[in-house]
């Protein structure tokens, strides 16, 4: 082999090293510029808030056969009780707070809005009630007639429905407080004896015991409704069946504890909601 002929390999192998090692370097130069561009890309997006627009409805089981069906609409919540025959019925109004930072999960404490759920025979009296959002699910608890359960929530449309106005509820049954007197049993102890006018709203007879509980109070406690020999008033007119559209006064006696005031309640017997039909105090004086 001659001195020309080695030198000639000697520069083809030392070019193909060169070019393989420009190759190495651009290939680096590369992938580092684009981690790096990813990053910059992640960093100047981040994730927007879940949006919670629109028609929810319940989508577990439980409870006792109600439903219930909620509207989201910007900051707020408006959550119904839904029938059989979907007629609606008020349960919670309040607000929505979803963090800046949520992510697929996260809780927030809806504050109620009692302008609109004071007046609501079916609606929840508590201030605060918390909510939770994950993997697309709305759950919180609700409670009626002593029992508590968890609802789901699932989204049926990332529209909201028509905004409408609050239905207003009325009762099947409408009760006045029209006085009360005093007396004593037949052992003669001391007792107040409360009038109310009971109107039956239903389209079927009712009577006053088995479709209202009116209860009364001294200083916060219950006063005993089991009184036995009271003179001039006829208390079988509380157990009488009372046919829709009629008025019938009613006397109910209490056992009076002490001279303390008495504060009278009626609230509908069976009903999802703790709404007072009548109320009204009375200073013991005899």
């Amino acid at each position: 082999m001659t001195t020309r002929t080695t030198v000639s390999i000697a520069l083809v192998a030392l070019l193909g090293l060169a070019g393989l090692a420009g190759c190495s370097d651009s290939g680096s130069g590369g992938g580092g510029d684009g981690s790096s561009s990813a990053e910059n890309s992640e960093s100047a997006a981040p994730a927007a808030p879940v949006d919670l627009t629109g028609e929810w409805e319940q989508s577990n089981d439980a409870g006792d056969g109600s439903a219930h069906a909620a509207t989201i609409v910007s900051d707020t919540i408006t959550i119904y009780w839904v029938s059989d025959d979907d007629s609606k019925s008020l349960y919670w109004a309040g607000t929505v707070d979803v963090p800046q930072d949520a992510g697929d999960s996260f809780t927030w404490d809806s504050v109620n809005d009692k302008s609109k759920t004071d007046s609501a025979l079916l609606a929840s009296g508590d201030d605060t009630k918390t909510f939770a959002y994950e993997d697309g699910i709305i759950s919180y608890e609700t409670s009626a007639l002593g029992q508590t359960w968890t609802v789901e929530l699932k989204q049926t449309s990332t529209t909201p429905a028509a905004e409408s106005e609050v239905p207003e509820e009325s009762s099947d049954f409408d009760v006045t407080i029209e006085g009360a007197t005093f007396s004593s049993d037949y052992e003669g102890k001391p007792v107040i004896v409360v009038s109310f006018a009971f109107t039956n709203n239903s389209d079927e007879a009712a009577s006053f015991v088995f479709s209202v509980n009116a209860q009364a109070f001294q200083g916060g406690i219950e006063l005993d409704d089991t009184v036995i020999g009271v003179d001039d008033i006829d208390k079988s007119i509380q157990m009488a069946d009372i046919q829709p559209g009629v008025t019938a006064t009613v006397q109910k006696p209490f056992l009076l504890r002490d001279d303390s005031t008495v504060s009278v309640e009626v609230r509908e017997l069976f009903s999802l909601s703790d709404a007072v039909l009548a109320s009204q105090e009375f200073s013991v004086s005899q």
